[in-house]
């Protein structure tokens, strides 16, 4: 179970909204912060040798003047047969403006025993690097970011710029840090335009436009034949998922919001 599990929590690292980039800039007006609570259950058929899983995830997105603060919290209860799992992971992040230095922290836990901590920052010479990154965990890394190499942010908001334009596909190397997702290929499809849900608990985000965008991340050089994750999402104009289904080695997670909040903006000059 754990092996199905572990790479489910982290796809969520690349689903809130983030930093602009240099004409991408004026996106921030759209963006907006928020704090989404949404109840996880397992969806599609069954292949995961009996493996039921459902869980609740709490995600905050808060702009600042300079950054982008994120957080992330994800439990997630599996049980087989007479056998139960519980699994929970917690993710922070902030990243500048200018997509150049990022910050990050992650633990996870089984069964409420802490498993892995790990943090690090990147600081890339550009938005579009070079630049290095130091991680530290069970040991610490150094590590050199080719040019190219992009940050969460950049990458979120040229996705958002690519969808309003009617750009259907792109992908992009993005630096991330974390266990089995530290350099990442992202490719993205922009499925459709549409608008969201009604539900009571979408709150100012019910009935919204926006788009229907499918994400897959495949580690650069992580192990060979390790599965693709996935994550498929109705995102709003202004950068707020209402739907979210994760999948990973033929199993699916589906995310609905119990509740949103629209946080305050800051007044920035």
């Amino acid at each position: 179970m754990k092996r199905l599990i572990a790479p489910l929590v982290l796809l969520l690292a690349a689903a809130a909204p983030a930093a602009a980039q240099e004409d991408l800039g004026k996106l921030w007006d759209k963006i907006d912060s928020a704090r989404a609570v949404y109840v996880l259950r397992q969806a599609g058929t069954d292949q995961t040798g009996g493996v039921q899983m459902s869980g609740r995830m709490v995600v905050e997105a808060r702009l600042t003047c300079d950054e982008f603060i994120s957080s992330l919290t994800m439990e997630i209860r599996a049980t087989n047969g007479g056998q139960t799992m519980s699994v929970k992971l917690e993710q922070k992040s902030t990243e500048t403006r200018d997509g150049r230095i990022y910050r990050f922290s992650s633990a996870s836990f089984e069964n409420g025993r802490e498993t892995e901590r790990r943090e690090g920052q990147a600081v890339l010479q550009s938005r579009e690097g070079p630049g290095e990154a130091k991680i530290k965990g069970a040991n610490t890394e150094d590590v050199k970011l080719e040019p190219g190499t992009i940050l969460p942010g950049t990458h979120i908001l040229r996705m958002m710029a690519a969808a309003a334009s009617g750009k259907k596909e792109l992908e992009h190397r993005v630096f991330y840090g974390l266990d089995q997702m530290k350099i990442s290929n992202a490719r993205v499809t922009v499925l459709g335009s549409g608008r969201s849900g009604k539900e009571k608990g979408l709150g100012e985000f019910a009935d919204k436009p926006g788009w229907t965008i499918k994400e897959e991340h495949r580690e650069i050089g992580g192990a060979p034949g390790a599965a693709t994750q996935s994550s498929e999402m109705f995102v709003t104009e202004s950068g707020v998922a209402t739907t979210i289904t994760l999948s990973i080695q033929n199993l699916e997670l589906a995310g609905s919001a119990l509740s949103i909040e629209k946080l305050p903006k800051p007044a920035c000059k």
